[in-house]
């Protein structure tokens, strides 16, 4: 799950929050391929002979000559022409589903089948009866992340599936394609992804995110790729903080008031085009706020734990600081508001994450903290809350 500690409109860091997605894959079903998602109520039970036909058996769509492209070059797919060609495959195989660009299981389906056919059909591996069950704790739709660790989830699957079936082979790559061979060190290491292997999963799950979004910033599939901090900015590579010895205790409370991300985007723009001086300077002191908790944040991980009460304190300020400004740009909401309050009566600092408007607010957690009291609170209040950690593992196979 991706969680923004200090959003903002220029750079912005963010924690991987261990609330999962696990993805389950069932090898050897009889000659049938079914793919379920039971929080999506979502079940689809494909023939194997079906998916060759409409998928497996083409080439993807590159903007390149073949000979150029292997399954590790999704950045040479051409995205909106394999994508309708992957709506053709579904309209053949199953005549009444809907196009809905809002319908997750349909988007669903879709990445399903742009990852199988940019990355399968370009191998000697034949896809044999298997079954992809995906299990989450992340709600849809709310603004967590759930399409980039679905995304990131689902493609990593793939690819495990790809080198267990292709370590011994020394070309995986179709005649015409692109050479490709696993590494010594990821063929020893089959339950492991090397860097190498995280770079392409990374990458993958970014062109099945514009499914979901259109156009991703890049840094939700970051994330959970890698985990623990990203420290991103627009047009610029993502950075990785790697904790060694911190976990952040936080709450996490949904107000249940839903958010377009849109329109609050929008609203700033118009704020900073009536009060352009005013509203940069807001950014610009984001920017600063962001730089100063990513160093305190690695302070806190790597100092004593007698100076570590101390950092904490300026960690809490700073994240009450940045909901300070997030007002300022109008992207808070009455009910962000009134989580606010109630964190601040329990001694407990907060603030909203994400587009804002709605959706989540987050609040740090002091070591040691019993959260009864104020979670008991919040959920009187008809909030519903969810106690976790930030900082943890990205994908990983288990």
């Amino acid at each position: 799950m991706v969680l923004s500690l200090l959003s903002q409109r220029q750079e912005k860091l963010f924690f991987m929050e261990n609330i999962l997605l696990f993805m389950e894959i069932e090898i050897d079903t009889p000659d049938k391929f079914h793919f379920k998602i039971p929080s999506l109520d979502l079940e689809y039970v494909f023939s194997i002979q079906v998916l060759e036909k409409y998928l497996l058996e083409k080439s993807p769509v590159l903007n390149v000559d073949v000979s150029t492209y292997n399954w590790e070059c999704p950045n040479l797919i051409d995205y909106n022409v394999q994508i309708t060609s992957i709506n053709q495959a579904l309209h053949s195989i199953f005549k009444s589903i809907t196009n809905g660009h809002n319908n997750p299981g349909v988007n669903a389906l879709k990445v399903l089948f742009y990852f199988l056919s940019g990355i399968i059909s370009s191998t000697n591996v034949k896809l044999n009866p298997l079954c992809i069950y995906v299990e989450t704790d992340l709600e849809m739709g709310a603004g967590t992340g759930s399409s980039a660790s679905f995304c990131v989830a689902l493609v990593a699957t793939i690819i495990q599936y790809l080198k267990l079936r292709s370590v011994d082979l020394n070309n995986v790559s179709r005649n015409g394609f692109k050479f490709f061979s696993w590494t010594k060190q990821e063929i020893q290491h089959k339950k492991t992804f090397s860097q190498r292997q995280l770079e392409n999963i990374s990458n993958w799950a970014y062109s099945g995110e514009k499914t979901f979004h259109g156009m991703p910033s890049g840094l939700d599939n970051t994330i959970c790729t890698y985990g623990n901090i990203v420290k991103f900015r627009k047009n610029e590579k993502p950075t990785v903080l790697k904790l060694s010895n911190t976990l952040f205790d936080v709450l996490l409370i949904n107000t249940r008031v839903s958010r377009e991300t849109s329109k609050l985007v929008a609203h700033v723009a118009n704020r900073r085009e009536i009060f352009p001086a005013l509203v940069n300077h807001i950014l610009e002191a984001m920017e600063d706020l962001t730089n100063r908790a990513a160093d305190t944040i690695t302070k806190i991980d790597n100092c004593s734990s007698a100076n570590r009460l101390n950092y904490f304190h300026d960690l809490e300020t700073l994240v009450q600081m940045n909901h300070g400004l997030l007002c300022a740009l109008g992207v808070s909401h009455q009910k962000l508001e009134e989580v606010v309050m109630v964190l601040e009566k329990h001694g407990i600092k907060g603030k909203l994450t994400g587009a804002g408007g709605g959706g989540f607010a987050i609040a740090l957690l002091p070591a040691g903290y019993d959260a009864g009291e104020v979670i008991q609170k919040l959920k009187e209040l008809d909030f519903g809350v969810i106690c976790t950690r930030l900082g943890g593992d990205g994908v990983k196979v288990e």
